[in-house]
């Protein structure tokens, strides 16, 4: 078999560049070009954030763990622990966060530096903050790819500021990605009551699966009866990835694990006894303070306390 030897160097010098092109070259070339999210995702990193459901294999670059009264949690970015703060009115405990550049490895908070406002992509925000294990590291990579090096309270302010107004963009990309997908009037009907959700519009819910089958629900009742043995009501095998519902004060989808629930008060839904959800722990706390029933967090919220 013979090769033509101008064809052999031009597949020579393509192979080069490419090597050349791959992303340890470009990351040695360039610290901003760090890949965020991480692509392939790293199926040996494990987690998903409680605030907005993304995955710790994509997204391990931002990745924060904390505690709080509810117990512990993960979260995929500053914006999501930003979000959680404001919606708990409680300070995060034993928080720990990714290395940028090191996604594998995790430090306390109180141990990084924080570059606000870089080249570097964010997550869940325009605006990012990667964190670094030194001042030096962070003021070496904001000196080639912009910003300004902060400390943990700094970067945590500055992202509870933005919180707000990032949130209205996120809620368009979650539906124009399909991450949240409106009931259809007179077509989608609720797995466990056989009801129209979309005439529900305060007390619908839904929940997609890995394999991007979505469910929509009338109720919370449905929604957590459903979760209780999903295969009582359809037949296919059911793996929970993404659960939304609306948030009673505001009217918008908000993500369950996340949200606060009231229980046992005089407020009923389309199944009667509901777990009515809010966005925040206080508009939770007022709610049931004028219409009776307890304040829980997703994870004590289930079938039987629903309807006790």
């Amino acid at each position: 078999m013979t090769v033509d030897r101008r064809e052999f160097l031009e597949k020579l010098l393509l192979g080069t560049g490419l090597l050349w092109l791959s992303p340890a070259n470009l990351l040695a070339q360039d610290p901003c070009a760090v890949q965020h999210p991480l692509m392939p995702p790293n199926p040996a990193l494990k987690g998903q954030c409680h605030n907005c459901g993304m995955t710790r294999p994509m997204w391990a670059r931002t990745w924060f763990t904390y505690e709080n009264a509810a117990g512990a949690h993960e979260v995929c970015s500053l914006h999501c622990l930003a979000e959680v703060t404001l919606m708990s009115g409680e300070d995060p405990k034993r928080v720990m966060v990714a290395l940028y550049q090191d996604p594998d490895k995790m430090i306390p908070v109180e141990a990084a530096y924080f570059v606000i406002g870089s080249k570097a992509k964010g997550t869940m925000t325009m605006t990012s903050k990667p964190a670094f294990a030194s001042r030096a590291d962070a003021a070496a990579f904001a000196a080639q790819c912009g910003g300004t090096v902060a400390q943990f309270p700094e970067a945590l302010a500055v992202a509870q500021k933005s919180v707000a107004a990032e949130n209205q963009k996120i809620a368009q990309n979650r539906k124009r990605k399909g991450k949240i997908v409106e009931p259809v009037a007179d077509q989608d009907r609720c797995p466990v009551c056989g009801m129209y959700p979309a005439r529900y519009p305060q007390h619908k819910s839904q929940l997609q699966t890995r394999d991007k089958t979505i469910y929509h629900f009338c109720s919370t009742q449905c929604l957590f009866t459903f979760l209780k043995q999903p295969k009582d009501h359809v037949e296919a095998s059911v793996m929970p990835f993404l659960i939304w519902v609306v948030d009673f004060e505001g009217g918008q989808w908000i993500y369950a694990k996340s949200a606060y629930y009231v229980v046992g008060s005089k407020q009923y839904g389309p199944m009667g006894k509901e777990a009515i959800p809010f966005r925040s722990r206080s508009s939770a706390e007022s709610f049931a303070a004028q219409h009776g029933g307890k304040v829980l967090p997703y994870g004590q919220v289930n079938h039987d306390a629903i309807i006790a």
